[in-house]
């Protein structure tokens, strides 16, 4: 009976450490995705001399992957729910890396593609495997706050690590690192994660549930989130040319300052999280502020004025973009507990869709120097959600205050 308190702690120590390992999991697993998004852009001066190509061809090769990506989420949301992270996040990770080991080890460019449209399909398996292991490890919205913040963040590590690959590894560095990245990632989910996790049954719920597809609340919070990820993934990739092109900024500048809007929302995301968690009554105003808040932000970057502006610019979109993730996805878990993968992938196969259909839009605009056109319709966007804010987000992530789904994580 002495040793029974050093026990619980010696278990709880070990609880602890098993969430830690399959959050770790979780945003290895979602950062695969991130990192193959701009792998191809942060090497493609050395894969156009490699492919004997144009830009513009190389810059398909990030449509390409975007485009299933987008197609495969809620797809994977059901083999997720169906057969389970582990396996899933097996098949899924495994053809991340059999495809970019073979772009890699063969230098043609329609390999090269066909590695792109299974790579992306695979990274959408990855995001919402990662989405359903840290629901499972129990890890609160703030920990889900800090998963969406890494698997976004790995998309910024990428453009910092393969340049500085490259002199090592060649024009092979884009693809041998994400395959590097997707390994690491399954084997992680495959040593951490249990081969079977049991689930607790559902709560009966009074009231007939429609399909994910047509879950009209889901929709709601994919609005919010189709803005927020999608459209700060568009400014993201186009800002650098605006701060350069209206700001009359150095490129190299406009770079470096325009990567915050990404590499921003590591932190923000997990303080929405602590946001949600602590404060769940601050939703009501938090949400559309952080909207607002993005298209004020957006606006602003019609207007030149200094580099510090720029920056403060850039802060407030990255701030405002990554608050209301947590909240989102986590709402949309626990509302649809019966399907809770599906729910996740829904909502990111929305912002995904919006990001292949607004990049090559705000290009095109970009192009035919209508970029204040395209900033206009952006602005507004960002203002379409709160018009119709989700009615369930503030008791679902509250789980404090749904007292029928206090089983779940």
């Amino acid at each position: 009976m002495t040793n029974e308190p050093a026990t619980q702690a010696t278990q709880g120590e070990r609880d602890t450490a098993g969430k830690k390992s399959v959050l770790i999991a979780a945003c290895l697993a979602a950062g695969a995705g991130g990192w193959g998004l701009t792998a191809a852009g942060a090497d493609a001066g050395r894969l156009s001399e490699a492919y004997d190509t144009d830009l513009i061809t190389i810059g398909l090769l990030t449509t390409v992957l975007a485009i299933p990506y987008a197609a495969m989420q809620l797809p994977a949301g059901h083999l997720v729910d169906r057969f389970g992270a582990r396996r899933t996040a097996f098949f899924g990770l495994a053809l991340v890396i059999l495809s970019y080991l073979a772009a890699a080890a063969i230098p043609l460019l329609p390999v090269a593609f066909v590695a792109r449209i299974l790579g992306g399909a695979g990274s959408a398996v990855g995001f919402v495997v990662g989405a359903e292991l840290a629901r499972r490890a129990r890890i609160g919205v703030v920990g889900l706050g800090a998963f969406g913040g890494a698997a976004i963040g790995f998309g910024g590590l990428a453009i910092a690590v393969i340049p500085a690959l490259e002199p090592a590894l060649g024009w092979r560095s884009a693809w041998l690192t994400c395959a590097a990245v997707a390994a690491l990632a399954l084997t992680l989910v495959w040593v951490c994660v249990p081969a079977h996790i049991p689930s607790k049954p559902h709560p009966t719920i009074h009231r007939v549930r429609r399909p994910v597809l047509r879950d009209w609340e889901l929709h709601r919070l994919g609005a919010i989130h189709a803005a927020t990820l999608g459209l700060g993934v568009v400014l993201g990739n186009w800002a650098a040319v605006i701060l350069h092109t209206r700001w009359n900024l150095p490129f190299g500048s406009a770079s470096v300052i325009a990567s915050l809007i990404l590499l921003m929302t590591m932190a923000s995301r997990p303080l929405g999280g602590f946001i949600a968690s602590k404060y769940p009554h601050c939703l009501r105003w938090v949400l559309p502020a952080s909207l607002t808040v993005c298209a004020v932000a957006t606006a602003a970057l019609y207007v030149p004025s200094t580099p510090l502006a720029a920056v403060a610019v850039v802060l407030s979109l990255g701030l405002a973009s990554g608050l209301p993730f947590a909240a989102v996805l986590r709402g949309a878990q626990l509302w649809r507990p019966d399907r809770p993968a599906a729910a996740v992938g829904l909502l990111n196969a929305l912002a995904n869709t919006l990001v292949v259909l607004g990049t090559p839009l705000f290009a095109a605009a970009i192009q035919h120097e209508q970029i204040g056109t395209a900033l206009f319709v952006v602005t507004a966007l960002w203002l379409v959600p709160i018009v119709a804010l989700p009615r369930s987000l503030k008791s679902a992530v509250d789980s404090r205050q749904s007292p029928q789904r206090a089983d779940l994580p």
